[in-house]
């Protein structure tokens, strides 16, 4: 299975953090268009606008009605729920009305988290959104589905103040379904942070993305600081095969600097020249 995972895209009809977000999720969508076409799965991890606005939303699918793939979107802490829905009108959802599905793909189960709560940038997970992930794991595992979760927050603490003090909290029953679930889960997917992570949770891995628009410097430690710079912007691309999963990070906005070299077919095989006796 391909899967392109693309996260805190900040739609705004102004700049964000010096840089145009729309022109930059423009930009990302060409360069998984021409690269990555064949992917069976899109997903954006979240921060879908900056403010939360209609009229944010309404650009956002704009941009995605000119792209010819399919792409499944989540909320983040920067999003509101009842303008998303209003703006997109047939985005499922669930019965108790939080932007969380089940998508198959590739022989795969993608599980979409919501959890965003309103007044609050920190993620939660309240007892309906937990059973409701529960359920659906019994499912996946009388189907016999190997599951890829996907939500916004990051379910465990980073090292780094600014994301830790708003990663998802009271998320002890959440490690408890991760534990009863380590055979079905096979990686966790989010944003938020900005910048690239991974790492394991109860012994499942996971993997992060920096934003499309503009990364943050994982500041490690108790600084109470968030750094931006020159720091490219990009989305991953994880190649995941029976008992595999591989993460690629795409500079998206590099491209053109990059300097190739073409490879010989031999190249499985090099002499190395050694010194003369």
């Amino acid at each position: 299975m391909k899967l392109v995972h693309l996260s805190d895209l900040h739609v705004h009809g102004e700049p964000v953090g010096g840089s145009d977000p729309v022109e930059r999720f423009r930009l990302c969508l060409a360069h998984v268009e021409k690269h990555f076409s064949d992917a069976d799965a899109i997903v954006v991890t979240g921060d879908l606008t900056h403010d939360g606005q209609s009229a944010s939303y309404e650009r956002l699918r704009e941009l995605l009605s000119a792209f010819p793939l399919k792409v499944h979107l989540l909320l983040g802490n920067h999003d509101h729920r009842g303008r998303f829905q209003a703006t997109f009108r047939d985005h499922p959802a669930d019965e108790n009305g939080f932007i969380q599905y089940v998508a198959d793909a590739g022989g795969y189960r993608m599980i979409m988290l919501d959890t965003c709560e309103p007044g609050t940038h920190a993620g939660h997970l309240c007892e309906k959104r937990l059973g409701w992930l529960s359920g659906k794991l019994d499912q996946a595992r009388r189907d016999a589905m190997p599951v890829l979760l996907f939500m916004h927050h990051n379910p465990v603490a980073v090292g780094v103040w600014a994301a830790d003090v708003l990663n998802l909290i009271d998320d002890k029953e959440f490690r408890g379904i991760l534990r009863q679930n380590r055979e079905t889960v096979r990686h966790i997917f989010f944003g938020h942070t900005h910048y690239s992570l991974s790492g394991a949770l109860e012994g499942i891995p996971f993997s992060a993305p920096r934003s499309t628009n503009h990364p943050v410097w994982p500041e490690i430690g108790d600084r109470r600081r968030a750094g931006f710079g020159p720091i490219a912007p990009n989305y991953n691309v994880a190649l995941i095969g029976d008992g595999s999963v591989v993460v690629h990070t795409i500079d998206f906005m590099l491209e053109d600097e990059i300097s190739w070299l073409d490879i010989p077919s031999e190249y499985a095989w090099v002499h190395e020249a050694t010194p003369d006796p």
